[in-house]
């Protein structure tokens, strides 16, 4: 006997009733027609003297039940055609966009994205270059994954001031020494808190020559890695970084003007224009102009919570370069579209 036919006295067994072996029996017939001998649903039809549509439906009920039982390896890899969609529609000097599937966690897609962004960054670092880094989920585990593969002598700048929570604090440095040690170079610490309400200390502090130095630098990168954060400041870890700085009317009059992401903690709208508010003012970081000048800024975001601040960020020509998921990338994409329209 072979195994096919054990598996449907199996799968007959559970039910003791007449009525449900039969039926078991026949979609078992069904479903090996259409699956095992790659029969096609009208010669199937034609054979059992049924139409078509009734096919359909009885290989639905097999799935349903039990019957057929279909798995799916996970493999995952670069879609090209919607990279080049993304190069084209947004003007980007490249795009990686990788498979994703039903049931990934945020945390899985977002790890899947910082593997092939640390791969992608570690081809690009070669001879003496200068990489500037931003704080964040996203950049801290992408950095963490950068490894040598040219020779490279890199030195690191930091993008953004220093939260006060240690632990990040801590973690920034570690990041930033890992790098230029790893790649045998420097790092360029900003030693300036995040933000500071008192304008007047602020301009002395960014007088300082050692600060200047770092915001000088800051203009000379030859990459950046960031992710894009989001305008819920209640979600994601660079929202909690700056949960102690940001005050609810600050965060009101961010949704008011239209912010719907953030880069190096700078806030834009949806068309990637800087928001005109207090929060933006009184943060210590890279602005954002000089971020869109840079030679080659790579952004990795993934979910559904990004797709705004991804669009915000492509239209306004923030990053030249975006790592993302093909779920997200289609929903982006989706967005884009229905703006258009408005427009017109």
């Amino acid at each position: 006997m072979a195994d096919n036919d054990l598996n449907v006295i199996e799968s007959a067994a559970l039910s003791k009733n007449e009525k449900d072996l039969q039926e078991y029996a026949f979609l078992s017939q069904i479903a090996d027609m259409y699956y095992n001998q790659n029969m096609m649903q009208a010669e199937i039809a034609r054979r059992l003297y049924f139409s078509r549509s009734k096919v359909s439906r009885l290989l639905t009920r097999a799935r349903e039940i039990g019957i057929v039982d279909i798995r799916v390896k996970h493999v995952r890899d670069r879609v090209p055609s919607v990279e080049k969609v993304f190069r084209e529609s947004f003007g980007l000097k490249d795009a990686i966009i990788f498979t994703n599937f039903e049931g990934d966690t945020y945390d899985q897609t977002l790890d899947a994205a910082t593997d092939f962004a640390s791969i992608y960054v570690s081809n690009l670092l070669k001879g003496h270059m200068r990489i500037g880094v931003a704080s964040g989920n996203a950049a801290d585990r992408t950095n963490r994954k950068i490894r040598p593969i040219h020779s490279c002598q890199l030195d690191v700048v930091q993008l953004i001031g220093t939260i006060s929570n240690s632990r990040q604090a801590i973690e920034s440095r570690e990041i930033i020494n890992n790098l230029a040690s790893t790649f045998h170079g420097t790092g360029y610490y900003l030693n300036t808190p995040i933000y500071m309400d008192n304008a007047f200390a602020r301009s002395q502090l960014l007088n300082d020559p050692n600060v200047r130095e770092v915001t000088e630098l800051m203009t000379r990168c030859d990459l950046i890695i960031t992710g894009l954060g989001g305008i819920d400041v209640s979600r994601l870890k660079t929202a909690e970084m700056i949960r102690e700085y940001q005050t609810e009317a600050q965060a009101k009059e961010l949704q008011a003007k239209g912010a719907v992401g953030c880069v190096c903690m700078l806030y834009y709208d949806i068309n990637g224009n800087y928001v005109d508010c207090e929060w933006n003012e009184k943060c210590i970081c890279m602005p954002l102009e000089d971020v869109k000048k840079n030679p080659m800024t790579v952004a990795v975001a993934v979910g559904d919570y990004k797709v705004s601040s991804i669009l915000g960020a492509l239209r306004g020509g923030i990053p030249n370069v975006l790592i993302t998921d093909v779920t997200t990338a289609t929903k982006v994409l989706m967005k884009n579209e229905e703006l258009n329209k408005e427009a017109q």
